[in-house]
């Protein structure tokens, strides 16, 4: 006769966290879920605007996120209808009119990188020349960093032009690391890139989500988790661990007391830090989760009129405030707008109306022709992501950890990827699977 499985404790209901309950729940282990919100999502989570539901910050997938969509497909969720999938296309443009394009053709790899970049807009033959250099290395895998470096360096090391760096690789980095080129780490730029352009022609596809986040994943999740018999408990704010000696044995909430031999923590580093910090097995990780840094994405949610609709779905900034616009019509919200702006800035020092005014003007210069906005919200996540900097990868913590039964899970593991969501469900995936082995071998 099988041992029963060990029930296990989740706290966090990120997607992360999510991730690990799903995966946890399929294995057949019972599973609570204790996330401290009134909501499920984490950093992915879904807002009120206007009579709308908008998210917390809009994301912006790619088709390498195959452990994402493997979730998603697990939790039946109707990805022709819920994502928007269209293949690369990076269109930028200043308020001074110039612009600057890069689309993928519906080629293998890598002809599809080289014909794209060979067919690049607003480069020069020189530009065209250094970055089918790098292309060619990325996709070879010939890079070899003994030490870390940041970004910037990197690139100027491997010859890549100032319009290059400044059209291309600066906003890819900003967009998939949240990460200043200036201190951004080489190391995972080159993996985020190879895993994008170097392996299946699809990984590099831009996949938007249809509806908001919530309805995306944790509202799938949810019922899928207590589907399989297991609990999801909101409003529960986990105040300290239970150990005994080098074993977990539960944690403790503001009013509720929880018991299990195996528990995950898939919260952010600044919160794991202030959890572990006080038992003497956990200090070095407490120390190293003290040295992370946070930067901010910020969302501008612009309600225009429904006949304004932008030329693309997604479109790049350049030279201002405002990094990218997508646009929501493909969400069923004709006329909304979403400004992103990611990493640190002197935007963060404006107040919302500030910030407001700022944006429509750089708006307003680029697209004189559309008329008034009607309405607008303001998101900031000033701790949307970790700094993905030079070196981070030797502080970032593995899943398990020296007290048996506690394991850590969430993008700011050591995935070798960025603060992304499709790290989160990486790190989430694998520590469930890592409990049931072990629990499976004793």
């Amino acid at each position: 006769m099988a041992a029963e499985l060990q029930p296990v404790i989740v706290v966090g209901g990120g997607w992360g966290g999510l991730a690990c309950a799903v995966e946890l729940s399929r294995l057949g282990h019972p599973v609570t879920v204790l996330e401290a919100a009134k909501q499920l999502g984490g950093r992915a989570r879904r807002v009120p605007f206007n009579g709308l539901t908008v998210d917390n910050g809009q994301h912006v997938m790619l088709g390498a996120y195959q452990h994402t969509l493997n979730l998603l497909q697990q939790l039946k969720v109707p990805l022709e209808s819920a994502l928007q999938r269209d293949k690369l296309a990076l269109c930028l443009q200043d308020c001074h009119g110039k612009s600057w394009q890069l689309q993928l053709p519906h080629l293998l790899t890598p002809l599809n990188l080289f014909v794209g970049l060979l067919r690049a807009r607003g480069f020069t033959l020189r530009d065209r020349w250094h970055a089918l250099r790098f292309g060619l290395k990325l996709f070879t895998n010939s890079f070899r960093l003994d030490d870390d470096t940041s970004v910037a360096a990197f690139l100027i090391s491997q010859r890549q032009t100032r319009n290059v760096i400044t059209a291309l690789w600066e906003p890819i980095c900003l967009a998939s690391m949240n990460t200043p080129i200036e201190e951004a780490s080489a190391k995972i730029f080159i993996r985020v890139l190879h895993d994008s352009f170097c392996k299946s022609h699809r990984d590099a596809d831009m996949i938007i989500p249809r509806t908001d986040l919530g309805a995306l994943l944790p509202d799938p999740a949810f019922d899928y988790i207590e589907q399989q018999g297991g609990f999801v408990h909101l409003s529960q704010r986990v105040t300290s661990l239970v150990i005994r000696g080098r074993h977990v044995e539960g944690v403790i909430c503001e009013d509720n007391k929880y018991q299990a031999p195996q528990v995950v923590l898939a919260i952010p580093p600044h919160a794991c830090q202030v959890l572990i910090k006080d038992h003497p097995a956990l200090h070095d990780i407490a120390y190293n989760l003290s040295g992370f840094s946070y930067h901010p994405i910020c969302t501008i949610y612009l309600q225009y009129p429904a006949s304004v609709q932008p030329d693309r779905p997604m479109q790049g900034l350049l030279g201002g405030t405002t990094q990218w616009i997508i646009d929501r019509r493909m969400c069923g919200q004709p006329g909304l707008i979403a400004a992103v702006i990611s990493g640190p800035g002197s935007h963060m020092q404006l107040d919302n109306g500030e910030l407001a005014q700022r944006v429509l003007a750089e708006l307003h210069e680029c697209f004189p022709h559309w008329p008034a906005v009607e309405d607008v919200l303001i998101v900031r996540e000033k701790r949307a992501t970790f700094s993905c900097r030079s070196g981070i990868s030797a502080i970032r913590p593995d899943n398990a950890s020296p007290v048996k039964g506690l394991w850590f899970a969430g993008d700011f593991t050591n995935t070798g990827y960025p603060a992304t969501i499709e790290s989160a469900i990486i790190s989430g995936t694998q520590t469930a699977q890592r409990i049931h082995h072990e629990s499976t071998a004793q």
